[in-house]
């Protein structure tokens, strides 16, 4: 299995209707693709302010499936004018120990 953890910073100018549309899209993507993925997301809690101030953690069956994703078109269109920033980091976790 492949994880993959992003993290972001919205735009000071992003609307909550921009952030919404983005949080709704994200939840969307399970359903758009013709690959299993399973993904969480929340906003910080704010506990230090040097956090972002959004998180997706998506799971992966195979590094194949996380290839498939980045070039699909659920994903290249995600409504991304209220995002300012990205990190993220990718790791594989072995189920079978």
């Amino acid at each position: 299995m492949l994880i993959h953890c992003l993290t972001l910073r919205f735009r000071e100018s992003a609307s909550s209707t921009d952030i919404e549309a983005f949080t709704q899209a994200v939840a969307a993507l399970p359903s758009r693709l013709d690959f299993p993925i399973r993904t969480r997301q929340g906003h910080d809690l704010g506990e230090r302010s040097a956090n972002a101030d959004y998180a997706i953690v998506t799971e992966f069956e195979t590094v194949e499936d996380f290839s498939a994703y980045l070039a699909h078109p659920a994903h290249l269109g995600l409504p991304r004018e209220a995002i300012e920033s990205v990190q993220s980091v990718q790791f594989r976790v072995d189920l079978r120990s």
